[in-house]
């Protein structure tokens, strides 16, 4: 028999498929589905893995997965592909700045601007890599001409506040912030910037009230925990869940704060970032220290441990102080003593610097080679306490003494910094968590802060209500940390002659 006539197959245009494979996913993003969505354009690219608008969709639902390294991957892939594309390069851009890379940031958005120089997005963006890089000059320019072209722009008024405040024109700063509030009633990182600023000023009743408008931020959502916030009504008899924001330092500083609520009869549970459990237990007032996750026991209020201070309506005078509200080990802090106290000398710990990733960094690490007037004092021996980012520099100051890598070695954070402080004559920090522990021991810490420092160390003080036992030492100028350690030399000369007599 004859063989039958093959029926020809129409070609299959797998383009036009991937783009409908893109177009759908996009749907199923803006539906909330985005594990489904990214799936779509994963097989949009098996089908056209030259498509740029697959890998700059798919980057930005691995963003939306919290996989933001993937992300920019994707994004470089497409603006590879289309160099001109310029949401993937903002995105990229924005990508890179937040994995504390601001050079690589600057130059992709640099990028967008020669493509498009009248770019408001590329112009605000690019503004903000120059600011986390530290040209905090080349980013009031970026926004001002960001805000020629579009002068009623809420997010450039407001980018542009925080510039002037790290310029330390704080009236200009905060009439910035007031503009963007007026542009943009509901600018919710306008109304955070302004409360972080009143706080700075110790202007508190105003500045705690805008700084819970950070919970609105895109950046810092309220998480749901199937009870109501606790906004300062009667809690006897009940049981209340303090948690954890932000960073370890910013806990170790608010969780004192457990013991007032205890105060008020109730029944306190502590949730904290895994890494601070062990070193928080015993601490007074609360009944259970649970750590950082989805299961959680049941209360009848929460509230955040920063919430507290304003549900409280806390100033610098009514801070609660009593030091020391945490301890070391004692078997800890015995074990540490023995390999410390073999040599003579005023005994002094360092640490330099923070999480470089975190845009809180900005401008409070010092390079180690800075702190060179202490070790020109004679009498005084220097210990490392930093441990991660920062101790690569330890071999540029030879004075400085290396505790090896059992130190802090493990998942729990501080358990031997806590030890070794209590075996120290001074802690000398910057800006960062062990600065607050150093204080929360009720241990003589000495903090090194920028020109214009975080809002809790406040304006003009050389002591801290949150710690009795910190001195504050601030830049005369910013980035000028030679003078910092240059004065904490001269304070620190009649002790050491003092101790030698």
């Amino acid at each position: 028999m004859p063989t039958a006539d093959r029926v020809p197959q129409p070609k299959i245009d797998s383009t036009a498929v991937a783009r409908k494979m893109v177009e759908q996913g996009i749907k199923l993003r803006r539906r909330g589905l985005i594990d489904e969505a990214a799936r779509n354009y994963e097989a949009a690219l098996v089908l056209a893995p030259d498509m740029p608008e697959a890998h700059y969709n798919l980057g930005v639902a691995r963003q939306a997965q919290g996989r933001l390294e993937d992300a920019a991957r994707c994004w470089d892939r497409a603006v590879a592909l289309k160099p001109d594309f310029a949401a993937a390069r903002n995105n990229l851009g924005s990508a890179l700045l937040e994995l504390g890379l601001p050079q690589e940031a600057i130059a992709q958005h640099r990028r967008v601007l020669v493509d498009n120089p009248r770019s408001l997005p590329g112009l605000i963006n690019l503004g903000n890599a120059l600011r986390l890089a530290g040209e905090a000059a080349q980013a009031e320019a970026t926004y001002r001409h960001a805000l020629a072209i579009a002068p009623d722009d809420a997010m450039a008024t407001a980018n542009l506040g925080l510039v002037l405040q790290d310029l330390d024109r704080l009236d200009e700063a905060e009439a910035a912030f007031r503009r963007a509030i007026v542009l943009r009633p509901d600018h919710a990182e306008a109304h955070r910037s302004l409360g972080m600023l009143l706080l700075l000023q110790g202007r508190f009743a105003e500045g705690w009230a805008e700084y819970d408008w950070r919970w609105r931020t895109p950046r810092q959502q309220r998480r749901s925990l199937g009870c109501p916030t606790w906004r300062g009504e009667d809690i006897a008899g009940k049981t209340i869940l303090l948690h954890a924001e932000q960073g370890l330092g910013d806990t170790i500083m608010a969780c004192r704060l457990a013991s007032v609520a205890a105060a008020r009869g109730a029944r306190v549970v502590l949730e904290v970032q895994p890494a601070l459990q062990c070193l928080l237990q015993g601490l007074a007032g609360v009944a259970e220290i649970v750590s950082r996750g989805p299961d959680l026991p049941a209360a009848d209020f929460e509230a955040s441990l920063l919430d507290l201070p304003g549900i409280l309506g806390l100033d610098a005078a009514t801070i609660p102080a009593p030091v020391p509200y945490l301890a070391a080990e004692a078997e800890r802090v015995a074990r540490w003593r023995r390999q410390i106290d073999g040599q003579p000398g005023f005994k002094i710990g360092l640490i330099w610097q923070g999480n470089p990733k975190s845009i809180a960094d900005l401008g409070r690490s010092a390079p180690l080679a800075a702190l060179a007037p202490l070790a020109a004092l004679p009498g005084v021996r220097l210990i490392s306490l930093q441990k991660g980012p920062g101790s690569e520099q330890i071999w540029s100051l030879p004075a400085i003494e290396d505790l090896g890598p059992r130190f802090d070695a493990g998942d729990d954070a501080f358990l031997d910094t806590a030890a070794v402080m209590q075996c120290l004559d001074l802690v000398v920090s910057v800006d960062t968590a062990p600065a607050h522990l150093a204080g929360a021991l009720a241990r003589p810490v000495w903090i090194a802060l920028k020109r214009v420092a975080d809002w809790r160390w406040m304006q003009g003080r050389a002591d801290s209500p949150w710690y009795p036992t910190a001195r504050l030492f601030r830049q005369d100028r910013a980035g000028d940390w030679a003078g910092v350690f240059q004065r904490m030399a001269e304070a620190l000369g009649p002790r050491l002659a003092e101790a030698r007599r």
